[in-house]
């Protein structure tokens, strides 16, 4: 487990380097699940509104696979793979908070058939000394540039 101050994130998962931290764990063959990391949704704020393409539709690494709005951050998340999307988490869409309050578990985003797995991961974060470094390394430049969400009042 990565974990720097406030943040863990599990090292046998993939992170796309991206402005929305965008996590993705392999499942069975190319399948794929993906959601927003722990220090994504710690940035971006209590996600308030998911919107993600339909299952069957195609998605594009780098690309737009669906939009968020939270507390400081309303945009697009980006797909860390090139596939078809077999499902879309219902239980996020009707409750985005999920992604606050369980990133790596019920509030994953999206399952994907990737199609070039192997070639899209490459660029990604992985494994714990990895992860470790680009997480301390990006929660010091948020924290400088004033860029997490506050806490909200009790």
């Amino acid at each position: 487990m990565a974990k720097y101050k406030d943040v863990e994130m599990p090292g046998d998962l993939y992170y796309f380097n991206s402005d929305n931290h965008v996590w993705l764990r392999i499942e069975e063959g190319n399948r794929v699940r993906c959601g927003i990391d722990q220090f994504g949704q710690k940035a971006a704020g209590t996600v308030a509104y998911v919107k993600i393409k339909p299952a069957g539709g195609t998605v594009t690494k780098g690309r737009a696979l669906g939009t968020i709005e939270a507390g400081k951050y309303i945009g697009p998340v980006k797909s860390p793979v090139h596939g078809t999307i077999l499902e879309v988490n219902q239980d996020v869409l009707s409750s985005p908070s999920l992604i606050n309050t369980d990133s790596y578990g019920t509030g994953w985003l999206i399952l994907i058939e990737a199609s070039n797995l192997q070639k899209d991961i490459i660029d990604l974060k992985h494994g714990e000394e990895e992860v470790s470094a680009w997480l301390e390394a990006d929660y010091k430049k948020y924290e400088a540039e004033g860029l997490f969400a506050e806490k909200e009042k009790e």
